[in-house]
């Protein structure tokens, strides 16, 4: 009966601190700030983006409510059409430019030599530059007239190039481009993953008689298919929303050979001043960047 009556007494004062247990509010306190700022720059843009895509508007204000009147003008323009499958392609071709090279590169720089911090650091140059200084310079050296290239070809006997002014050209110079200044941050996320792979087990492959290919195939590459999806689907987000790069170098041109959905949406928005169309375009982009962030975080919950 002691025991029976000592067990009592012990869950009642139990229950009665947890009653008395005060709730704790600094963990909500600390994040405030973070979601607070997430709110106003992020969560209320879209909502209210959202909500203009629903409207006939003037300027910043909203007139008529047209339902999605601008969505079906957005699925049946030949504009809309073309752009997309402008993104597509130059998404296709710099994703996999863009890995392939950074995967090599990060295989370079993985090595054990007295040169690789040196080499590190003037590969992830690119990388770091201001994104309009190196489309500047980019302009330069593929300008027509007087452009480095051009110059070399005209001094070497050969007919100058349009690389920035031919519709065939001017979105394979953007991909080259885009390639050239994305595949350092490629390099930096795949090395990452490279060095946590064991030295061991290349050390007893080689003990096997395995060679350098071989290893590379039937170990590092398994090892590497979660970073290298990871960098696929960050490479795509940032692909597919880029626009910096058309706006300095083409402009979309010539024609519309180079106008991206991102760049469609910023002409409609800041130039023609159709905030409507320019607002369902862009809840078209954020619904492809929701599907992509979604397989990006399934992939890191798969780790």
């Amino acid at each position: 009966m002691t025991d029976v009556a000592t067990a009592q007494r012990t869950v009642a004062q139990a229950g009665s601190r947890g009653r008395r247990r005060k709730f704790d509010w600094l963990p909500y306190l600390m994040v405030a700030p973070a979601v607070i700022v997430l709110s106003v720059f992020s969560l209320a843009p879209t909502f209210y983006g959202a909500l203009v895509s629903l409207y006939n508007v003037q300027f910043v204000q909203l007139l008529e409510f047209v339902g999605l009147n601008n969505y079906i003008s957005m699925l049946t323009s030949p504009d809309f059409w073309q752009s997309f499958r402008v993104s597509i392609t130059f998404t296709a071709f710099s994703v996999v430019l863009t890995v392939g090279l950074g995967f090599g590169l990060a295989l370079l720089a993985n090595r054990s030599n007295g040169l690789v911090p040196a080499f590190r650091t003037l590969v992830v140059v690119p990388w770091v530059t201001s994104y309009v200084v190196v489309y500047l310079i980019f302009k330069w050296i593929l300008n027509y007239d007087d452009g480095l290239i051009n110059v070399t070809l005209a001094f070497l006997g050969t007919a100058k190039v349009g690389w920035l002014t031919s519709p065939t050209l001017a979105l394979g110079s953007l991909i080259v481009v885009d390639t050239w200044r994305g595949a350092p941050y490629a390099m930096i996320l795949l090395l990452a993953g490279l060095q946590t792979i064991p030295g061991e087990l290349y050390e007893a492959a080689a003990t096997d008689g395995a060679s350098g290919w071989h290893s590379f195939w039937n170990m590092t590459l398994p090892l590497m298919k979660l970073p290298l999806a990871i960098v696929l689907v960050l490479i795509t987000i940032v692909d597919f929303n880029t626009v910096v790069a058309m706006i300095v170098l083409t402009g979309g041109g010539p024609g519309r050979a180079t106008e991206p959905l991102s760049l469609l949406m910023y002409l409609q928005a800041f130039q023609y001043f159709q905030m409507g169309p320019a607002a369902s375009i862009a809840m078209f982009i954020f619904a492809l960047n929701l599907v992509l962030s979604a397989g990006y975080v399934r992939l890191l919950r798969s780790d």
